[in-house]
């Protein structure tokens, strides 16, 4: 997705499909999709291109309900198995704001009020997902200090970078696999979480493995 990073193989990009968006007491900018319509849609053999606005209510954020638009492009093999897909939540600066700045107190008010709850509900997760070899903290104090005082809270482009909202975007997944996903909470980011991706990196990155959306070649009739 072009805010966060690539998910590289079928098991992170399944976790991550459906993970993100099943219900959780966790608190997120991840919101649960609703009612969907597809406004837009396009396929030729093995590729499909639609634009989707999808109603999603945000549980940490009020309850709010906001439309999404979210556009796709998919290609599948011949077993009918998706082999890539790029995903872009249009317009997805404007929603974080939005939702950041939602609440009945100041704006900095309201802020202040998300990232606490951010990095409570990181650190509550840490806690009980990731011990022994899987800690990511010495203690809840310390998670919360780093997230709070130690990196920034993030821009709507930084889900894949050293940012409090990458981790948790991350958070999530925890439970499924604390071996894989805790040190992307940590301090170190996991190779999820960390600046080490540049704006040249994004613009300039090749992950189409097989021709970027283009079908095969059609036989011409005899």
């Amino acid at each position: 997705m072009s805010d966060t990073r690539n998910f590289v193989g079928r098991e992170l990009n399944t976790e991550y499909i459906f993970g993100l968006f099943t219900p959780t007491d966790s608190t997120g900018i991840i919101g649960r999709p609703g009612d969907y319509e597809i406004e837009q849609f396009v396929a030729m053999q093995n590729i499909a291109a639609a634009s989707t606005k999808v109603q999603f209510t945000f549980p940490s954020f009020g309850n709010v309900s906001l439309p999404v638009r979210i556009d796709t492009w998919l290609t599948w093999n011949d077993r009918d198995e998706i082999t890539q897909y790029d995903v872009v939540f249009r317009w997805f600066g404007y929603l974080l704001q939005t939702l950041l700045s939602s609440g009945s107190g100041t704006q900095e008010e309201n802020m202040r009020t998300a990232v606490t709850g951010m990095a409570d509900s990181i650190c509550e997760s840490h806690t009980q997902y990731c011990n022994g070899t899987n800690a990511q903290y010495e203690s809840r104090d310390a998670c919360f200090k780093f997230l709070t005082q130690d990196i920034r809270v993030g821009q709507s482009y930084e889900l894949g970078m050293n940012t409090l909202l990458c981790r948790n975007v991350h958070e999530v997944m925890l439970k499924y696999r604390p071996d894989v996903h805790c040190s992307h909470v940590g301090r170190s980011g996991g190779g999820m979480c960390d600046d080490t991706i540049t704006y040249k990196t994004k613009a300039e990155e090749q992950y189409f493995e097989n021709s970027p959306w283009i079908p095969p070649m059609i036989p011409k009739a005899m």
